[in-house]
């Protein structure tokens, strides 16, 4: 997933190897009979063969020129350097929506997690039908030698579901002590699931309901990196928030009004990679936390594998999701068991158009579904047609259709309450989306 801008300038000098050393006398002789300049003859450099070369006269040329041109080679090289360790990015992301009505109609979708009090489902990056606009921004790294720094950028309506920093939506510095360990510092994005927030790098151009209701978005801690192998490779974070990520708000220290999981103990997460060759990638990982304040021994755990399989103009992602989280609710000690799965699949059919093909299934086991007030389980079909007319620039038209065991949708000509309010009314809805895409990079 980049071209790189490079100069190189190299200047030298160089003298014959002749101009410093002493003819030898056989040569002289034998030169002679081959026709060369007689003795007291002119030779072409201008002096008598009997003479010696002028060797002192070379020799004064200035070394400052030879000097003069090494420090435009190093100059040059070293700005060359420097260049090709930048890469960028700038995109923008519209789209004009038609159905997906629940809720008090079309809602955002709650930050990483659905809140079991609001009795609604959302959508992320998408607060109504219409015309919007996802995001516009950008995303700038330069990368050293043992360094490294990132900055992620993102407005537009989407911004604020995606990051509780945003418009920050990545921001760390990297050391890279050798070519096979790093260590980033800051803000970054979750290293779980199979679709990332850059639709145009995943098969639909909505994200499932896997992705935003049982997967984090982002961290704020510590990361570490190490290549095990060529093939296996093995992640560590130790970070704030809970195992769904940061909740609400970083800015905002109580856990009541951001959404923060205690922050008094570190969450921490893993995940192996593995990947025998460039068609095949398995990661398997998890995250686990303390789930209550100043309570260490109800601890939520987070679990997640993503098969990747290529091959030619297809490829097929497989995701799973599982967590259980302490169900205080209940009031009998058990664990609320949170489980989901999702199947993808790209189909380029040329250089220009593809089909992507997702399927999802999300529950849980009694004690989720008896506290959660919004579903028993999820549902949900997407096909999305995508065309690219030139380079970076991707059109999507996409259909998706959404089932539950509970009536939490919408219909406009629906039943209403005293106040005169649609109330929820069926347990099935369909949406259609036309998405525009440009970007452009190194």
């Amino acid at each position: 997933m980049r071209k790189f801008l490079s100069l190189a300038v190299m200047c030298s000098l160089a003298f014959p190897a002749m101009a410093f050393a002493q003819p030898e006398a056989p040569k002289v002789a034998e030169d002679a009979d081959m026709g060369m300049p007689e003795s007291g003859e002119m030779t072409p450099t201008g002096v008598e063969s009997g003479e010696p070369p002028p060797t002192e006269a070379i020799m004064a040329i200035p070394e400052s020129s030879e000097t003069a041109a090494d420090d435009m080679a190093v100059e040059a090289d070293e700005a060359a350097s420097w260049k090709d360790g930048i890469s960028w990015m700038v995109m923008a992301s519209a789209f004009y929506r038609v159905g997906g009505y629940t809720g008090s109609g079309v809602l955002p979708g709650p930050y990483n997690n659905l809140l079991t009090d609001t009795g609604r489902l959302g959508y992320p990056y998408t607060g109504y039908n219409g015309f919007g606009l996802n995001f516009v921004g950008g995303d700038f790294q330069y990368t050293g030698e043992k360094f490294a720094v990132r900055l992620d950028l993102r407005w537009g309506n989407g911004a604020p579901l995606l990051s509780p920093l945003h418009p920050v939506k990545q921001g760390y510095v990297s050391w890279m002590p050798n070519d096979k360990l790093s260590f980033d510092f800051g803000f970054f994005d979750t290293i779980f699931g199979a679709e990332v927030a850059d639709e145009w790098n995943n098969a639909n151009y909505t994200r499932g309901a896997l992705y935003f209701l049982r997967q984090p978005f982002n961290h704020l801690g510590i990361r570490m990196g190490v290549e095990l192998s060529d093939s296996v490779g093995f992640t560590m974070m130790v970070t704030n928030g809970g195992v769904f990520g940061g909740g609400g708000s970083l800015l905002v220290a109580d856990p009541d009004v951001s959404g923060i999981d205690n922050n008094a103990t570190p969450t921490i997460g893993w995940q192996f990679s593995f990947a025998p060759n460039d068609d095949v990638g398995l990661y398997i990982g998890g995250n686990h936390g303390a789930g209550g304040d100043l309570d260490n021994r109800n601890w939520d755990n987070f679990f997640d594998w993503v098969l990747s399989v290529g091959g030619g103009p297809v490829t097929l992602l497989l995701n799973g999701d599982y967590t259980t989280l302490p169900s205080f609710g209940a009031g009998d000690g058990g664990l609320q068991f949170l489980y989901g799965h999702s199947a993808a699949l790209i189909f380029d059919v040329t250089d220009k158009f593809s089909i992507g093909l997702r399927g999802e299934h999300l529950s849980g086991n009694e004690q989720q579904r008896n506290l959660s007030s919004a579903f028993g389980y999820l549902a949900t079909g997407t096909i999305t047609l995508r065309y690219k007319p030139v380079e970076y620039l991707v059109l999507s038209l996409e259909g998706r259709g959404e089932w539950t065991s509970r009536d939490v949708y919408l219909e406009r000509n629906g039943p209403i309450d005293a106040d005169g309010n649609l109330l929820p009314s069926q347990s099935k809805n369909y949406a259609a989306i036309l998405g525009f895409t440009a970007y452009i990079g190194n």
